[in-house]
């Protein structure tokens, strides 16, 4: 079996730009009327802009491998004017085509499908976003609304669902959109409970759970509960239920390694955080809601809830937030899912307790905590570090210029964090500024360096990973923005 694809329009098939699209048509075998033709479409940002690879290009190389092997199965380099052919192309699952631009013998662009099966069944049309690397670009999607404080959610199959926010209007928007990048396209697919601030969970089966918030009309703590999934055909369904003892506002939620979710703090609207944490868990065709028989040593709501490996029962650090009386939260505290029980004695401080902020696992299994605010309402420029040996400790400062409110902090495949956007201060104006925070394992010590800004100043968007590696961003404006898309280096792409 062979794949041939042409880096010349002059050749039987064409690589042509189209707008902001560049279509590869690779034929399984020579090109001929008889031949089994797989059709990848390139996506790219619009010709003419920084990010942009084509036309420049001197040398295209295509690579064919397995998700996750460092192995190429095929691997051929091809000169301007050349016909792409990649011959003996094996059939299998977990595929990944990836595709890498040169110029002045070196590498500036960069993109690779998600994984895709080639068997019996007609060949894949796979996506591949291709842009020079560390560079955003604008998306040909628009957005069906405004949506300024959602929040993206990476699905199951690799794609982001954008939820909640609130529109132009100021109110929640409760379309769910998906970027699908299979497809390479944004699209809305189901109608959610209008709430503001909901609570955001996948099961372990793929499942996106939508929880608590607070009720536009009654102003009150929603009870109810949703679960979103998609079908075989690509339509989205959404079941629902109401239960008391998720009608809170200001919770926070965290995965467990079994696939099991566990829902922290908050409470009705202006009254006491729940101390009582929630297990919600599934299937795959039901939901089940039970009582903890724990309680947290100090309630609280808008806090973080992170696990801290992979491995079953792994503990979750929560941490952050605020108390029934409004002040801050330094101690944090460590859920043992296996003992369904806190930590007891476990109680290290935050150097700086904020609210507002963000946590994120590190490769290390440290955990980061960036931005956010102080007990005096100012923002925290001072990022910490926590490990289970040696609790909180400062990890240098977010630069001037970095949102430090509001900003997008995502894990990128080489397991350095992206921080887009967001505000300097409370009633600041969005930055345009994007920063790439790397941990030394060696010693450590925590940086953060410039990359591309994005193009449009923006804060309250939302942005996730997703299964090629990029990153999409969508929202945050005062008014519609393009859908954008971050190349982040091949490294971790594998």
């Amino acid at each position: 079996m062979a794949v041939n694809a042409p880096f010349d329009s002059r050749r039987c098939c064409s690589l042509r730009a189209n707008g902001p699209r560049v279509l590869a048509l690779l034929a399984l075998g020579a090109c001929g009327p008889d031949d089994i033709v797989m059709a990848p479409v390139i996506d790219g940002p619009a010709p003419g802009s920084d990010a942009a690879a084509f036309p420049d290009l001197d040398e295209v190389v295509l690579t064919l491998a397995r998700e996750g092997s460092s192995t190429d199965l095929l691997s051929a380099s091809f000169a301007r004017g050349d016909t792409i052919e990649l011959r003996d192309v094996p059939e299998g699952d977990g595929l990944v085509l990836h595709m890498t631009g040169r110029l002045n013998g070196g590498d500036v662009a960069y993109g690779r499908t998600c994984a895709f099966s080639l068997g019996d069944a007609a060949p894949p049309s796979p996506h591949l976003w291709f842009a020079r690397t560390v560079k955003w670009g604008d998306v040909d999607a628009s957005p069906a609304a405004v949506r300024r404080g959602g929040r993206a959610i990476t699905y199951r199959d690799g794609s982001v669902l954008f939820a909640g926010g609130d529109d132009e209007t100021d109110q929640p928007v409760p379309g769910l959109e998906r970027f699908d990048p299979h497809r390479g396209v944004l699209e809305t697919v189901a109608s959610l409970t209008s709430r503001r601030d909901a609570t955001y969970a996948s099961l372990g089966d793929g499942r996106l759970v939508v929880l608590g918030g607070t009720d536009p009309l009654t102003l009150q703590a929603s009870p109810r509960l949703e679960v979103f999934e998609l079908d075989t055909s690509l339509v989205g369904r959404v079941e629902g239920l109401d239960d008391v003892r998720l009608a809170r506002a200001g919770a926070t939620a965290v995965t467990l390694s079994d696939g099991r979710i566990v829902v922290f703090g908050g409470g009705p609207v202006g009254g006491e955080p729940i101390a009582t944490p929630v297990e919600i868990a599934g299937d795959g065709a039901t939901v089940a809601i039970r009582d903890l028989a724990a309680t947290m040593a100090i309630p609280r709501r808008a806090a973080t809830a992170t696990r801290l490996s992979d491995d079953l029962g792994a503990p979750v650090l929560v941490a952050g937030g605020i108390d029934r009386d409004g002040a801050l939260i330094a101690a944090a505290e460590l859920w043992r899912p296996l003992r369904e029980s806190f930590a007891q004695g476990f109680a290290p401080t935050m150097n700086i307790p904020r609210a507002r902020h963000e946590a994120v696992r590190m490769p290390d299994g440290s955990v980061l905590f960036i931005g956010g605010i102080d007990a005096a309402g100012q923002p925290v420029r001072t990022m910490e570090l926590f490990t289970i040996d040696g609790g909180f400790v400062e990890a240098g400062a977010l630069p001037p210029g970095a949102g430090l409110l509001d900003a997008t902090i995502t894990v990128l495949p080489d397991g350095r964090v992206l921080v887009a956007g967001g505000k300097e201060t409370p009633q600041g104006e969005p930055v345009l500024s994007a920063y790439i925070i790397n941990l030394d394992p060696l010693d450590g010590s925590v940086d953060a360096v410039t990359t591309d800004r994005i193009g449009r100043a923006r804060a309250g968007h939302a942005a996730a990973r997703l299964c090629d590696g990029t990153i999409v961003v969508l929202g945050g404006t005062p008014t519609a923005s393009p859908v954008e898309r971050y190349e982040p280096p091949p490294v971790g792409r594998r």
